[in-house]
């Protein structure tokens, strides 16, 4: 198994460059083709959010979109050719309102999209927020998503998979599969697993680790039951104190998911992460 055909979102922000540089790695691993993708925006920020201003004021903040999507293009252009890998780019002229749908639409037809982790002190952090939750819960694909801090200097190769035994959970191991494959350790983290002990079996993440070792990866369980702490600050706490470089996990999007064992966890994560995270829905 492999990544074969990726897609990553260019923009202005300041953790692009991070994202560029993750997915041109991949992509240079796997011989994979790799798609860049920017938009530049006809809506302004001001149709946007619904406030009238005077026309000159709109051109020129559209000349400025168009001037950062063409920086983002060329960032990734350089980055693409030094590597030496199949890539293509596109700028996509489209309102705001229909470019999270365009980008899903994309989304789609790749194996895999890089997206960056929405920044709430840079502008258009609302924007941001759509983008990624088209893609993850619309496209029917997988997302690595990389924090506005950026990646982890030292690469400890670790992978932490947050496993409620759920389907979504399944889906992501499942996808994740080649990013694992490369990995040195990696852990299948269960927490509370007595809740749910239909789905779970009589010892948690033992058959997923079995499962797991025929794809040529030893991967190890590490169960927790806690009654002091929300799933989601335990998952927080052990990415920090592992040291792990990847979180592979579903993602839930239902209102209902969220009271279940790891359900609250997607928005807390997509809030807090400092390392990158692997989602499917």
């Amino acid at each position: 198994m492999a990544f074969k055909d990726i897609l990553v979102h260019l923009d202005s922000c300041k953790g692009c460059s991070d994202r560029i540089d993750a997915a041109v790695a991949l992509a240079g691993r796997d011989a994979a083709r790799l798609k860049g993708v920017a938009f530049s925006l006809k809506s302004t920020v001001s149709t946007y959010l619904g406030i009238d201003i005077p026309s000159s004021l709109t051109r020129e903040q559209q000349d400025l979109v168009r001037k950062a999507a063409q920086e983002a293009l060329a960032r990734f252009e350089k980055a693409a050719r030094e590597a030496g890998i199949t890539h293509e780019s596109e700028i996509i002229e489209c309102g705001a309102a229909k470019a999270p749908h365009m980008l899903s639409f994309m989304a789609r037809h790749h194996d895999l999209t890089f997206l960056g982790q929405p920044d709430p002190d840079e502008p258009g952090g609302s924007f941001h927020n759509l983008l990624l939750e088209n893609v993850l819960f619309e496209s029917g694909r997988p997302v690595y998503i990389v924090p506005y801090i950026g990646r982890p200097h030292m690469k400890v190769r670790k992978a932490v998979i947050a496993w409620d035994g759920g389907k979504k959970a399944v889906r992501a191991v499942n996808e994740a599969i080649p990013l694992l494959q490369a990995r040195q350790e990696v852990i299948i983290l269960v927490i509370n697993p007595g809740e749910r002990k239909g789905i779970h079996g009589a010892h948690p993440g033992r058959d997923l680790a079995e499962h797991l070792r025929h794809h040529g990866i030893d991967a190890r369980p590490d169960v927790f039951t806690v009654d002091d702490a929300k799933p989601d600050t335990v998952v927080l706490n052990y990415m920090s104190d592992s040291g792990a470089d990847l979180l592979v996990m579903g993602a839930y999007s239902h209102s209902r998911l969220r009271e279940k064992a790891f359900g609250g966890v997607t928005n807390t994560i997509l809030n807090h992460m400092t390392t990158p995270v692997f989602m499917a829905e």
